[in-house]
């Protein structure tokens, strides 16, 4: 019996260990997920700070918003407002500061 029981709770476990990544979104997850494509997306950011939390970024072929904020992206110059995000679900792989022309540009908001 003890035996069937821990083929059972090791099935489960592994099951559970598997679907993790389609249900939990982080910056480590998203790294390995292979469901989720590299994407590149625009984002305003405040002025005077490198790090950025909550950033509503906008897709970068629709201009639209995307249906969740990126957590955390950190940046390299506080006076510039406008950037590119190269980014992976909360995976953010580089950003690139954007002119404002560029970003009015891609986004419909």
């Amino acid at each position: 019996m003890s035996v069937k029981k821990f083929i059972v709770a090791s099935l489960l476990t592994l099951t559970a260990l598997f679907c993790l990544p389609f249900f939990v979104h982080n910056e480590i997850i998203d790294y390995f997920n292979v469901a989720i494509p590299e994407t590149y997306s625009y984002a305003q950011v405040p002025k005077n700070t490198q790090k950025y939390f909550n950033v509503q970024a906008y897709d970068s072929k629709t201009g639209r918003k995307l249906p969740y904020k990126i957590k955390k992206v950190g940046g390299y110059d506080p006076s510039r407002q406008y950037i590119k995000i190269v980014h992976k679900g909360q995976y953010v792989k580089e950003i690139k500061y954007v002119s404002k022309k560029e970003f009015q540009k891609k986004v419909h908001s």
